[in-house]
């Protein structure tokens, strides 16, 4: 058993862990504990604590992260083979538009998220922003990389590169006009190899189907050369309406 701390700042929902970001952190040390070619399953089952010592714990073929006595995460071995992503953009203006109007707005409970919030700082967040669109059941996001994030050979760290696939997802799965929340319940995903610093990139999204309040997405993360750089899949579960 060891543990880990999620710091402030690497939130989702303005008090609890980003799933993406936690996923990446988890992710990690799975690839460490048990070899493979890195694609991990994660499964979310209760709201991540901020600030405070988790403890992460092997159990047969699994990483459970724990806050005492409750399970917070598990990683398993994962598989994104089944995606087949779009195409990469092509329309690099879209691509920066997006990034200059797209993200969590200040009246939603994500304006300070770690990855879509539009109030992050550059170098803070990563602010990936993006939009739902141009076609139905899609999002198109921008991302650039920064050096905060990166490692020492100028790469942006594993875990930060799951986060960037974690929110689009939602931009591309949940219909424009339901306004209530969606948290990531299940991600699975696979660093191909993490950007540069600076180096331009696309997250993009598309829908893969619902059931009920369940949504199922895809997400790739593409450099503007057209370079994969990584690949996941989402399950969201949308809040029930509390009106």
């Amino acid at each position: 058993m060891n543990t880990v701390i999620i710091a402030p700042g690497f939130n989702g929902p303005r008090l609890s862990g980003n799933g993406g970001y936690v996923g990446g952190v988890l992710a990690e040390r799975y690839t460490q504990t048990f070899g493979g070619d890195g694609t991990v399953e994660i499964t979310l089952r209760a709201p991540i604590p901020i600030a405070r010592e988790l403890q992460v714990v092997r159990e047969g073929e699994a990483l459970m992260l724990r806050d005492g006595e409750t399970l917070i995460c598990e990683a398993r071995a994962g598989s994104v083979a089944h995606l087949e992503p779009p195409p990469p953009p092509t329309d690099w203006s879209d691509v920066m538009r997006r990034g200059e109007e797209g993200g969590s707005p200040p009246d939603t409970d994500f304006h300070w998220c770690l990855v879509c919030g539009r109030g992050r700082a550059v170098g803070d967040g990563l602010r990936v922003l993006g939009t739902a669109g141009p076609q139905p059941g899609t999002s198109l996001s921008c991302y650039v990389p920064h050096p905060n994030h990166a490692d020492a050979e100028g790469r942006i760290r594993p875990e930060f590169v799951w986060g960037t696939l974690d929110c689009p997802g939602a931009f591309a799965a949940q219909d424009p006009n339901d306004m209530r929340p969606a948290l990531t319940g299940r991600m699975t995903a696979k660093v191909i190899e993490p950007p540069k610093v600076g180096e331009r990139c696309a997250v993009v999204g598309w829908r893969i189907g619902v059931d009920g309040r369940k949504l199922y997405s895809g997400t790739a993360l593409y450099t503007e050369s057209g370079r994969l750089c990584a690949l996941g899949t989402c399950t969201w579960i949308v809040l029930k309406s509390t009106a």
